[in-house]
């Protein structure tokens, strides 16, 4: 190989490498953007004790688990939800909007009915377990658009549209999973319109 050859080889390396380690292989940080699952047993970062979070350019998405760990024994189990959109393409979410997941099993979940939480009860305790103080510091900046999918009244909103830097903040029920709860890792996925890339969290339920 000549010298002007060998040069020609090593800059063609160097391009290779710098286009491997950019910001596309960094892929983990920026979930749920791409919607790349993480290894088996992996869950999302934390943003709390409680609090599992996925965070990209597009979206910011949190699970709070506080309540859901007092929960093992009932019909129905808590999720805090928190979804931010960064976008400019408005995102359109209703109840079949949010699937929860067993990744272990394979089974998808879907929110309960309101009629079926009513009679479990407890809603006004689970709220209060939401840990908004340390949700306040990620979403202060954002407009909250108002969503209560699970009233403890009449007053529904389960249609909500978020436009650019709007959230929603609402704890959302579903059938506990079938098996163990607490200690298992679980995916609360999003599927909605105007949403551009998959959306999904994934978290654990831990020991009360």
């Amino acid at each position: 190989m000549t010298t002007r050859s060998h040069k020609k080889w090593l800059v063609l390396v160097m391009a290779v490498l710098a286009v491997a380690s950019g910001p596309g292989c960094h892929r983990r940080h920026t979930r749920p953007d791409p919607g790349i699952p993480y290894a088996a047993g992996t869950t999302s970062p934390k943003l709390a004790a409680f609090i599992f979070k996925e965070e990209g350019k597009l979206y910011l998405m949190t699970v709070g688990v506080n309540a859901t760990r007092f929960h093992d024994k009932d019909a129905f189990i808590p999720l805090a939800v928190t979804l931010v959109n960064k976008t400019t393409s408005p995102i359109l979410l209703h109840r079949e909007s949010f699937t929860l997941v067993d990744p272990v099993s394979g089974s998808r979940y879907g929110l309960a009915s309101i009629e079926e939480i009513r009679r479990q009860g407890r809603q006004s305790y689970d709220r209060q377990l939401m840990d908004t103080e340390h949700l306040l510091s990620k979403v202060d900046v954002y407009r909250q658009s108002p969503s209560n999918f699970f009233p403890s009244e009449r007053l529904v909103i389960d249609q909500v549209e978020l436009h650019q830097f709007q959230y929603m903040f609402d704890t959302l029920y579903f059938p506990r999973p079938e098996g163990q709860l607490l200690g298992k890792t679980f995916e609360l996925h999003v599927n909605a319109k105007g949403l551009t890339d998959q959306i999904f969290v994934v978290f654990t339920v831990p020991e009360a």
